[in-house]
Order: C-alpha cells, then structure tokens, then sequence
C-alpha cells in the first residue's frame, strides 16, 4: 500500500511558500493564516479570502483585542445598519468578555462627560447629531488601535514584498478616527504620495465600502506607505522601510519592528500619534 495522500489545506500552503510570522520580524515560526483586515471588520464576519498573512501562535493571540477594538469604532457612526447593530452587540459581548475595561472605559458615566465631549467635538468642526452616542477613548483603547495601526502596517508591507519586515527595517505607523478628518477631509498631500488604490476583493465580490487603501511601493529602497479606511469609523496607516539605512534624519520615531507585545510596552503606544 502506498501512503495516503495528505489534501493540504490553503493554511498549510501559505506556510510552505513563507514559514516566518510576518508581525516579529519573522522571530518565529509562522503556525497560521492571520487575516488583516480581520474577519470581525465586515458583516457577519463574512469576507472574501484574500490579504492573508503567516502569523506565529504568539502574535495571531496578542492582538486579538487589537482587532475586536478596531472592528468596534469602524463601526461607530451615525447612520448604523440593523446589521452593523448586530454584529456591534456580539462584538462588544467578545470584548467584555476579553478585556472587560475597555467597555469601561468607552462609557462615560455622567451627563456632564457627555456634555463636554459633545462640545469638544462641535468646537473642533465635527457635526454631531443631536440624537448621536458619545463614547470616550482613553488609555486602554488609544494602546489597542496603536497595535493594530502597526500591525496593519507590517501586514500591508508582506502583502507587497511577500516577506516579512526584518529587524534591519524600521516602521511608523498611526490612526484617526472620521471626527479626524471631518473638518478638512484626508489631506491631499497623501494622494501625492499613496497613489495607488486597492481594496479586499475575490473576483466580482468587492468589499471596498468595509476596506479599501491608497499605497505606495518603492522596491528598490525597499519603502511602503499606505493609509487604510475601515468601514466609516476609522482610518489607519503608516510607512515601513526595508532597511533603516535609507531613512536619512527624522527616524526618531520609526520603530523597529520588534515582536508586538514588545512595542506594546513603550510609554508612546499611551497616546496617540
């Protein structure tokens, strides 16, 4: 009898072409398909299979609460769905399960917190409904989006260079939400420099409304940038270069790209970049 015939799964092909977690600088062995944006982002959690990255146990783990946080504030906007309502309940029930305080920290307890967040809002140009939720990002959620802001980042370059960004490699990366950009808009200079368009799509199926991103890949100096939308909510972005040797001067906040639980731990994932 010959031996059995073993039907690889699309997990263990990716694993063959890239064995290295593509979010610690391929410190170790990848076990698994990571999908960026994640599942959690569009509805129902239904997506097309594309934009699927290696990742080790250690990573896929650490920043699950980074991407519930994500799929939740994409999600907040002012004209919600009854599926978006819908998923936002189940996703919230996974975050008060996972990391209880960040639901703490999103509800502001009194009228006189909601009072004034509504009027930092209105000050700095955002219309605000007069019927509209208002919720409080702190400490806890600011670290959340920061991770996951560096690991969409990290995710977007192995996606163009089909490699892992190594630790001679440097990456910057940031979030906003809509409140952000609602007075001027994105700025242009970004279309500048992120010419390129793509979204999440599997032949005629488009999911450009739940994620799509401008980008831009210079190859041979080994440079990335790109900005991503999420749903209506949330926007994140940032640049990576291959090797820190081409960034001239201003790379003080360039970080290496050290595993995330690493980079989690810096007093500047505290606040918002």
């Amino acid at each position: 009898m010959g031996e059995a015939r073993i039907k690889k799964t699309a997990t263990m092909r990716l694993l063959e072409r890239f064995p290295l977690c593509c979010f610690c600088a391929g410190k170790r062995q990848a076990t698994t398909r990571e999908h960026m944006p994640p599942k959690s982002l569009f509805d129902n959690s239904f997506r097309p299979d594309k934009l699927v990255m290696p990742a080790c146990t250690e990573c896929n783990r650490f920043t699950s609460t980074a991407d519930l946080t994500a799929a939740i504030i994409s999600r907040w906007n002012y004209d919600s769905g009854d599926q978006e309502r819908l998923d936002t309940k189940k996703l919230n029930r996974q975050v008060r399960r996972q990391c209880p305080d960040l639901i703490d920290e999103w509800v502001m307890s009194s009228a006189v917190q909601r009072k004034k967040g509504r009027q930092h809002l209105v000050k700095h140009g955002v219309p605000v409904p007069s019927d509209a939720g208002i919720v409080n990002i702190g400490v806890k959620t600011i670290q959340q989006l920061n991770i996951f802001a560096h690991k969409a980042v990290l995710a977007l370059y192995f996606e163009h260079f089909r490699k892992p960004l190594l630790h001679d490699g440097r990456l910057y990366a940031l979030w906003k939400t809509k409140e952000d950009f609602a007075r001027d808009g994105i700025p242009p200079v970004l279309s500048d420099i992120l010419p390129k368009y793509a979204a999440i799509a599997q032949g005629c199926w488009n999911e450009a409304e739940t994620f799509e991103y401008r980008h831009a890949v210079n190859e041979a100096d080994g440079l990335f940038g790109c900005l991503a939308k999420l749903r209506k909510g949330l926007f994140v972005g940032g640049f990576a270069a291959t090797n820190v040797a081409t960034l001239e001067s201003e790379i003080e906040n360039w970080l290496p790209p050290d595993e995330l639980q690493v980079m989690a731990q810096l007093p500047r994932f505290r606040k918002k970049l």
